[in-house]
């Protein structure tokens, strides 16, 4: 089943913030870990990640395939006072100062540039063909953040649905088997969740 680019328009046009402004836990309990530099927000939603590392001191790329989730992320920057840019690619280095940049694009056919992010992070996605990239996006050093369902969650009532959207038992950790795992867990509380921090040689 695509990605239905309609459905979350819709979803993001609804009164405030579909996920909150608040950034992800996870990411929030990571943070003193993370090497300092320029951060990549993939499928980054309405934006509560980004503009998190944006405050932090990051320069943070945010692509999603969604204008309404982008131009609520830029909402959010505005908000709190982060100089935003709209971009059509992902170019370093940047000739703007900008502390987040917005790139409207899909992921199923987006060309991830190599070896140019301190730190990329991905939540509550899951595109499987992209999973391989990821770690060749990163420098030397550099860090992935990644958090999304597992087939846990269909014992719930709410959340995807799709076992195309869901996660395998041990299938995060699989996936970046080649990177050094700093932390795992696949937890099933009120949701089934797999999360994980990963460093590259």
């Amino acid at each position: 089943m695509p990605y239905d680019t309609q459905e979350w328009d819709d979803r993001y046009r609804q009164p405030g913030y579909w996920a909150g402004k608040e950034p992800a836990e996870f990411l929030r309990e990571v943070l003193p870990l993370l090497p300092r530099g320029t951060a990549l927000d993939l499928a980054s939603g309405e934006g509560r990640n980004a503009v998190f590392l944006a405050r932090q001191g990051y320069q943070v790329f945010a692509v999603e395939r969604s204008r309404v989730g982008l131009e609520k992320t830029e909402a959010l920057a505005r908000e709190c006072g982060v100089a935003c840019h709209w971009a059509k690619q992902l170019a370093l280095p940047l000739k703007h100062e900008a502390q987040l940049v917005l790139v409207q694009a899909d992921l199923e056919s987006f060309t991830l540039p190599s070896r140019q992010f301190s730190v990329v992070l991905c939540f509550k996605f899951l595109q499987r063909p992209l999973l391989p990239f990821l770690p060749l996006a990163l420098r030397r050093r550099g860090m992935l953040v990644y958090e999304t369902h597992t087939l846990e969650q269909l014992k719930f009532a709410s959340g995807p649905r799709s076992p195309e959207f869901l996660l395998q038992p041990g299938e995060l950790r699989a996936a970046f088997s080649t990177m050094e795992i700093l932390f795992y867990s696949e937890l099933c509380a009120g949701k089934g969740m797999a999360s994980l921090l990963a460093r590259n040689a």
